[in-house]
């Protein structure tokens, strides 16, 4: 196996710090214990930035491009393939992207989603209903992807050569797309968060 290149470590630490901090994270999280809140929005958060590092990978390509690789250890997600995804990342002459492992990640984020609207307690409110429109639009990733994949999602990741539309990838990744009102709701969610003893 190949060993990381010191350049490569870098930017997995520095990734992991920036990305935490955009959603109001500690920048070293081992300073104290988070809520269970915030580890479900630090999950959510690791696979929308793995697919849209894969989408923008693909349209960009980066001989060294951004890792997560240090943040998927720190979450205990033991699925070393996602590494990965931006390297295998593909563009087709017409546009279309293929994102390794598309259908787990996309599972991965349905899933992350629901537990956060859970915890947070949003099941009937106004902003529980967004989240659940986001994981319509996500869901048609995975109709695209492979017919009957979203509703029988692997729970582990597959690989294949599954190319999705630009234009669909545009408007979950793109500026002001999926993700980013996804990451608007988890900052408002972590913003009105009780602090709890000894935070």
């Amino acid at each position: 196996m190949r060993h990381a290149a010191p350049e490569s470590s870098r930017r997995d630490s520095e990734s992991g710090k920036v990305r935490s901090a955009k959603l109001g994270f500690d920048i070293e999280w081992g300073n104290r214990a988070h809520s269970p809140l915030e580890l479900h929005v630090r999950r959510l958060r690791y696979f929308m930035d793995l697919l849209e590092t894969g989408y923008r990978q693909a349209l960009l390509p980066d001989p060294l491009p951004l890792s997560l690789r240090a943040e998927r250890v720190a979450l205990g997600i033991d699925v070393p393939e996602l590494d990965t995804v931006p390297l295998w990342s593909v563009k087709r002459s017409d546009g279309a992207v293929a994102i390794p492992f598309v259908e787990f990640i996309v599972t991965q984020i349905c899933r992350s989603l629901g537990a956060t609207a859970d915890e947070a307690g949003l099941s009937g409110s106004a902003a529980g209903e967004e989240l659940i429109l986001a994981r319509g639009t996500l869901r048609r990733i995975l109709e695209q992807a492979s017919p009957g994949s979203a509703t029988a999602a692997p729970d582990l990741p597959r690989l294949g050569d599954l190319f999705l539309s630009r234009d669909l990838l545009e408007e979950v990744c793109g500026p002001k797309g999926v993700l980013d009102a996804i990451t608007g709701q988890c900052e408002a969610l972590l913003a009105v968060e009780p602090v709890r003893p000894g935070h």
